[in-house]
């Protein structure tokens, strides 16, 4: 545990230095919501009640799924980063191990984010805002985006960014496409907004727990018999 704990601290020290571009995607996310929120520009009047605002959580914890593990995998080749992890005596499980906990550390502050983002937004522009509707999709978030880690991860260790680096962007940009369309229409959007506030928070968590423990177990056994066997 202690070297996968060692691990993260590397992955966010390499992470750290170029943290600040992380600005220029939040700002292609929160506009363009902005805009369908009706509060940016209220003459387009797609969502005049503001709930779009919701959609900057799991527009933000995407960010997890398209940007992270392509950026610290290409770290990893450029700074040849693999030979370090053999120089400091971690084996090659526990830089899987370690990679994954970064990962899904990262979704789960983006997806705060995202939260903290959608209420700050409704704060500031006077629109409602239900907490539990928002922790309700943050949890769908988490759940759907850490599927979607947990399938991309193995691609990662077997092959190195540059191979899988348009492909695993693919199925999360696919879903949010979805997710726009649907809720700028009026009718998909209140049945939305309706099972989002009847969901039961607690079983929600459970559920989200239990598909990530048991998909992240068997992507963790893939991932790291496929890093055995790369040559680096």
């Amino acid at each position: 545990m202690h070297a996968v704990t060692r691990f993260v601290g590397l992955d966010l020290r390499t992470l750290r230095p170029n943290a600040r571009y992380m600005l220029i995607p939040l700002a292609l996310v929160v506009v363009p919501i902005l805009l369908i929120s009706g509060l940016l520009l209220p003459a387009l009047e797609v969502d005049s009640g503001g709930s779009g605002l919701y959609l900057l959580i799991p527009f933000v914890s995407a960010l997890a799924v398209m940007s992270t593990p392509q950026s610290l995998f290409s770290y990893d080749a450029l700074g040849r980063l693999d030979t370090l992890y053999t120089a400091l005596g971690i084996p090659r499980r526990q830089v899987v191990a370690g990679r994954y906990a970064t990962c899904l550390l990262l979704l789960i502050a983006l997806t705060v984010l995202g939260v903290l983002l959608a209420a700050l937004a409704a704060l500031a522009f006077g629109a409602a805002f239900d907490s539990g509707v928002a922790a309700a999709l943050a949890a769908g978030s988490v759940a759907l985006l850490g599927v979607l880690l947990a399938a991309q991860l193995p691609a990662f260790f077997g092959t190195g960014p540059g191979p899988v680096r348009v492909i695993t962007a693919i199925p999360p940009s696919i879903i949010l496409g979805i997710l726009v369309l649907g809720w700028i229409t009026p009718d998909v959007r209140a049945v939305i907004l309706s099972w989002l506030d009847a969901a039961d928070l607690a079983w929600l968590t459970l559920a989200v727990t239990a598909i990530l423990g048991i998909l992240g177990a068997a992507s963790v056994a893939l991932s790291a018999r496929l890093y055995a066997r790369r040559d680096l």
